[in-house]
């Protein structure tokens, strides 16, 4: 009979750091995005030009545990008080441990005055739950978003904008 410390092993919730992604990070990018299999719900990142463009609009940080990059979070303010979460990854050999819940979770903290926080998702998201969890409603569904012929949602986090006192 397994005990409770081993029963959990593998599952424990991580604390993960963010750390600014720069031109020297991409080879690393490209490689996560290799380890999560295409599908109709993600598409990953595969070409230096691309993550450059991604770099160039939204700030991008590796998600890493200890030294070790295990996926990647992008974002911007839009304009003040509203901030769009680009993409969350991580590879799957570390889904399912809290790591992406808690990247999110330094965003929403790094932006607490924010009064909306947005991204987009496929319904068929399995993250959906997750969002949803962090307050994240759906607001709307849009077909053929990116014009991949794939349906979106529109989810966003909206909160009481905050007066100055």
């Amino acid at each position: 009979m397994l005990s409770a410390m081993e029963s959990f092993e593998g599952h424990e919730n991580l604390h993960p750091s963010l750390q600014r992604a720069g031109a020297g990070d991409v080879e690393t990018l490209i490689a996560i995005e290799q380890s999560v299999p295409k599908t109709d719900v993600y598409s990953p990142m595969l070409t230096e030009s691309g993550w450059q463009k991604e770099m160039a609009q939204y700030t991008v940080d590796l998600i890493k545990i200890s030294e070790k990059a295990v996926g990647s979070i992008a974002y911007a303010e839009k304009e003040p008080g509203h901030v769009y979460i680009s993409g969350v990854i991580v590879s799957p050999e570390y889904q399912g441990r809290g790591i992406a819940r808690s990247a999110i979770q330094q965003i929403l903290d790094a932006y607490s005055n924010a009064y909306r926080i947005d991204l987009v998702t496929h319904p068929d998201n399995p993250a959906l739950k997750l969002y949803e969890s962090l307050g994240f409603k759906v607001e709307e569904r849009k077909e053929d978003y990116f014009g991949d012929g794939q349906p979106r949602l529109v989810l966003a986090l909206t909160r009481e904008p905050q007066v100055p006192v």
